[in-house]
């Protein structure tokens, strides 16, 4: 099943880049329609918990045939990386907006080699109990939202993820047995639910304005290829206020709840930390089964493709939603560069610096953070 898995990835990949190829060939003649761009990248990038990133990176941003001028772009990102972390990913992400907006569908497909650091599980892990967990990871995330009204969505949501070839190790590199942890052997499990968004963003990639809304309900069970039962649920919440109204100065908001019950698998908690929210702050450096997190960021352009940010995060995680405590909030603060490497359809390399309590990070890679 791996193997297929493996080259299920290859495939779709294929597909979607001949997708996206066909539909840049057969662009419109007309000089107000949108152009479609495809853009190789190398793929060089850094955050704390990878360090320095290596390998290739594509950026395609189109519109399908019949889309109109009020049809938002789609996008596909596709990268291979490599760490000196001996991380290893095939990764393939994309946002496809029918015409007329009357379906969305959003997918990802990645395989990972990607070892992690581990401290446990709560928000009161001590830097001392990190550990180093190994593993390979197949996952498939996909939603298919179909138009109700006015920007609301609804439709099918499923995850799958399939981790295998687990092992542990302390800070000397040397060989640890597996701590006591849900998952902890390795798992596959399959979440089926349902999803919805309320979405207004005047674009996908870059929003200057107008706000977004999902939520999303996944059920995992042993009844469908599943070694643990539980559930999720997220709720994520954005809104975007444009000042000049072309999108020179921007703030933004952003907060993201997930709560999982049941048995939930170390990889699938909620995580603390990361590119995207709480910068500064290493991705599952805190996890548990329930966590908040909020963050707001300043944007400004500077000059031409120039841009910089300011941003704030707040957060924290506990075993459930009544045990969350505000003393033990974690927060973080910082400062960041953009430079738009697309001037029709704004999309930005971003070099982001964040802080916390005792914690810090650098954070180089395509795209906002939100």
């Amino acid at each position: 099943m791996i193997e297929q898995m493996k080259n299920g990835n290859s495939i779709l990949l294929t597909i979607l880049l001949s997708a996206v190829l066909t539909l840049h060939a057969q662009e419109p003649t007309d000089t107000t329609a949108y152009k479609s761009k495809i853009t190789p990248l190398p793929n060089i990038g850094y955050s704390p918990d990878t360090k320095l990133v290596l390998g290739a990176f594509i950026l395609a941003q189109f519109k399908p045939k019949r889309s109109g001028e009020a049809t938002r772009p789609s996008n596909l990102m596709a990268s291979v990386a490599f760490t000196f972390e001996k991380q290893t990913s095939i990764e393939t992400y994309y946002n496809i907006v029918f015409p007329q907006e009357k379906w969305l569908w959003n997918g990802a497909v990645f395989f990972q080699r990607w070892p992690i650091r581990y401290w446990g599980v709560g928000p009161d892990t001590r830097e001392e109990d990190e550990i180093t967990i190994d593993y390979r990871n197949i996952a498939l995330e996909q939603s298919l939202y179909r138009s109700i009204n006015n920007g609301i969505y609804i439709g099918p949501k499923v995850h799958f993820r399939h981790m295998y070839d687990v092992n542990y190790k302390d800070e000397d590199n040397e060989p640890l047995d597996a701590p006591n942890i849900t998952g902890g052997d390795g798992s596959t499990n399959l979440g089926i639910g349902l999803g919805g968004t309320w979405d207004k963003r005047n674009s996908i990639l870059t929003p200057t304005e107008n706000h977004y809304v999902e939520f999303s309900a996944l059920f995992y069970s042993p009844n469908w290829l599943g070694d643990f039962s539980f559930q999720t649920y997220t709720l994520d919440v954005r809104k975007y206020f444009d000042f000049d109204t072309q999108g020179k100065t921007v703030m933004a908001f952003h907060g993201i709840s997930k709560l999982n019950k049941g048995e939930v698998p170390f990889r699938d908690m909620s995580l603390l930390g990361g590119s995207k929210i709480m910068r500064g702050y290493i991705e599952g450096r805190f996890r548990d089964k329930v966590g908040l997190q909020v963050q707001t960021e300043y944007r400004q352009i500077i000059k031409g493709r120039f841009g910089m940010v300011l941003f704030a995060a707040s957060g924290n995680v506990a075993p459930s939603l009544g045990n969350i405590e505000l003393k033990k909030t974690k927060w973080t603060l910082g400062t960041g560069l953009r430079y738009n490497i697309n001037k029709a359809d704004p999309t930005y390399i971003r070099f982001d610096y964040g802080f916390g309590k005792d914690t810090s990070g650098f954070y180089l890679t395509l795209g906002e953070a939100f």
